[in-house]
């Protein structure tokens, strides 16, 4: 499977964050810069200006050539990851989207700027749930992303009812997420795992319903 779009994508996406870096590297000061913030926006974790800056472009190389070129190359045949192509390629973009997007709060609340944290991250989580959402129905069974439950893996029928009934169940999700943004800060981290977390529990248990109602366990 080639992900030739995806790739291409992936790559400009990283360059946007090396941009960020380089700007950072050249406008901000050589001091301790914030790289992790509380639930109020309140940084609470700091390193160097340049780690800072050049940590998530390596992060995103590394995942990009990870996941769009070693991991598809290197899956057995019986994986059939092929066959979810679109779903593959679609959620890895949507993932390097969401780590630019990180990068970018990062070096924009360095630089000064008043940022909502919580408010872009339940967002951007909330979008890349939506994503995963459109594209479960349409992953066949593989090894590498969907439901991977016993039950799902050992059976493709199981496996099919069971990302049809997930696909909807992670868009609600992530409208849940995005919505939470714009609630009172109490209500971000809630919003935010239960937009993830329940869909993700939900849809674990009825893959083991299935399976049972097919006389599996």
């Amino acid at each position: 499977m080639s992900l030739r779009t995806e790739k291409i994508l992936s790559l400009a996406l990283w360059v946007v964050m090396v941009g960020f870096a380089v700007w950072g590297h050249f406008n901000l000061p050589d001091v301790p810069t914030a790289i992790h913030f509380d639930l109020n926006g309140t940084p609470n974790g700091f390193s160097s200006r340049d780690h800072a800056m050049m940590a998530m472009p390596g992060l995103g190389l590394a995942m990009i050539f990870g996941l769009l070129w070693i991991m598809p190359a290197i899956m057995p045949k019986t994986a059939s990851l092929h066959r979810s192509q679109a779903a593959y390629g679609a959620t890895m973009l949507a993932v390097i989207a969401l780590l630019c997007v990180i990068h970018g709060v990062v070096v924009m609340s360095a630089a000064g700027m008043v940022i909502y944290h919580m408010t872009i991250i339940n967002v951007g989580v909330g979008l890349l749930l939506i994503v995963m959402g459109n594209y479960l129905p349409k992953t066949r069974l593989n090894f590498v992303m969907g439901i991977r439950t016993p039950w799902t893996l050992s059976d493709e029928r199981v496996w099919d009812k069971t990302h049809r009934f997930a696909g909807p169940m992670f868009m609600l999700g992530g409208v849940v997420a995005a919505a939470g943004a714009f609630l009172p800060e109490g209500w971000h981290l809630v919003t935010l795992l239960g937009g993830a977390l329940v869909p993700a529990v939900i849809s674990l248990i009825y893959s083991y319903t299935t399976a049972k109602k097919l006389n599996l366990v």
